[in-house]
C-alpha cells in the first residue's frame, strides 16, 4: 500500500472506521495523517549579509 498517494479520507476510514483492517494498517495510516499535519520547520539562512544603500 503506498501510503502517500492515498486521500486523507482513505486514511481516516483505514485508520478510524474500517474494523477489518490490520492493526499495522491502522498504524500506518495513523503516522500518514500525523505526518501530513505536521508543519515545516522554517530555515534561517544566516550566510545572507544586509547590503546597505550608499
Amino acid at each position: 500500500m503506498n501510503w502517500k498517494k492515498a486521500t486523507l479520507g482513505q486514511l481516516y476510514e483505514i485508520a478510524y472506521n474500517d474494523d477489518g483492517a490490520a492493526p499495522i494498517y491502522k498504524r500506518n495510516a495513523i503516522a500518514e495523517i500525523k505526518r501530513r499535519r505536521k508543519r515545516p520547520k522554517n530555515r534561517v539562512n544566516h550566510k545572507i549579509k544586509a547590503v546597505y544603500p550608499r
